[in-house]
């Protein structure tokens, strides 16, 4: 088919001036996801392009084959059954086209590297050299460019808050300003770098001293994402160990998601690990459970639960395929003694879809975003007043 990831994009590149004045052109989103739209707005920010604006099918038709000047890009999932989408399908195969298409389908939205390198090349923005970012990073962990956002969870059957999710942020700099940075963009080069321990024991630190500085008004257990490389390392208990120590902290309050960016080869090594931490009191999930690639051999396991990939969530909502697999997660977690923690949830449609899917727990914009520390307390004031999940307006 002629309409993919790769139309537009193997067109030559304009250099010079068409190069600049193309890059200040206008970019068209057709995409329905709330956090696909997030993935790619942080994704541009990186880059240093102007944000994404989304548009119906029929604006983004109008757009293409109108008068006047046309997007630089358009980017899209497919969406054959929306209204406009068959016209929008046909102007965008042109191969002659002055705007470049990309088609963000899963295997492309679940892989940040390839995603950044797409929109560098269908904004024609340069591609830095990988060892100057690692350097950037190995200089921001030691100048403190490296923070932290909380995202609350609440227990779905009475909206009580149960935990936080700590998430890493870099402010990279870039000339006069920083550009915020979540951990898609940064995590997995620092793990192909040698920097995942020092990322993970930042992490740490900022995540216990934050959340330790902010008792009595608010007593919440966190967890943090630790890659499998830092997760079977024996000096893992031993330094979280001393964390918890210096920081008066119960193991219980300081849990641990295993992230999915290295693939499990040695199921006895990881069995392991998670006896001991377990052992040493602290909580672990399997984070990103989702359709594409199935972990099932990591619920044999004694995780204390699973997180479902927000996608996954997502597309529950309207694609059957992806509600039965959330539903097969939530009976084979819940079979095992398992908790579930739905993510991504960005609307009260969604809360409802994975509540009659008997999932436990839920974590999303329409509960909360990802905070400051010290903003933690003005949330659960707000979330108390709101009586419910609110429909995320990004």
């Amino acid at each position: 088919m002629p309409f993919e990831a790769s139309h537009g994009e193997n067109a030559p590149l304009p250099t010079g001036k068409a190069a600049r004045a193309g890059a200040e052109g206008e970019l068209l989103a057709v995409l329905r996801n709330p956090a696909l739209i997030a993935q790619v707005q942080e994704a541009l920010l990186r880059i240093g392009a102007s944000p994404v604006r989304p548009v119906a099918p029929e604006e983004a038709t109008a757009r293409l084959v109108g008068p006047g000047r046309p997007p630089l890009g358009l980017l899209c999932e497919p969406q054959p059954e929306e209204r406009g989408w068959g016209a929008l399908h046909a102007a965008a195969q042109d191969p002659f086209s002055p705007t470049r298409v990309l088609v963000l389908d899963a295997a492309l939205a679940g892989n940040p590297g390839a995603l950044l390198a797409a929109l560098r090349r269908i904004t024609g923005r340069p591609d830095p050299s990988e060892a100057d970012e690692v350097a950037a990073l190995r200089r921001g962990l030691a100048e403190g460019e490296v923070a932290m956002r909380y995202q609350p969870i609440v227990r779905i059957s009475d909206r009580r808050p149960v935990g936080l999710e700590g998430l890493v942020r870099w402010l990279r700099p870039d000339g006069r300003r920083a550009i915020p940075l979540g951990p898609d963009a940064f995590i997995p080069m620092a793990e192909r770098h040698g920097l995942a321990l020092a990322v993970a024991r930042a992490v740490g630190r900022m995540a216990t001293q934050e959340l330790v500085a902010l008792r009595p008004r608010l007593a919440l257990p966190i967890s943090i994402n630790l890659p499998l490389e830092v997760l079977q390392r024996p000096d893992t208990v031993p330094w979280l160990g001393r964390l918890c120590r210096e920081c008066r902290l119960r193991p219980a309050m300081l849990g641990i998601e295993l992230t999915e960016t290295t693939p499990v080869h040695d199921l006895p090594l990881l069995r392991r690990a998670v006896l001991r931490l377990r052992g040493a009191g602290h909580p672990l999930w399997v984070d990103d459970m989702s359709l594409e690639e199935r972990r099932d051999e990591l619920l044999r396991l004694p995780f204390t639960g699973i997180k479902l990939d927000r996608f996954l969530v997502s597309d529950a909502a309207r694609s059957r395929r992806s509600r039965a697999e959330m539903e097969r997660l939530v009976a084979l977690a819940h079979g095992r003694g398992m908790l579930v923690t739905a993510e991504g949830i960005s609307s009260p449609a969604l809360w409802h879809a994975v509540a009659m899917a008997g999932v436990d727990r839920a974590q999303g914009y329409a509960v909360g975003r990802p905070l400051p520390a010290a903003a933690l307390p003005a949330w659960i004031a707000a979330w108390r007043g709101a009586r419910g999940p609110v429909r995320d307006p990004a």
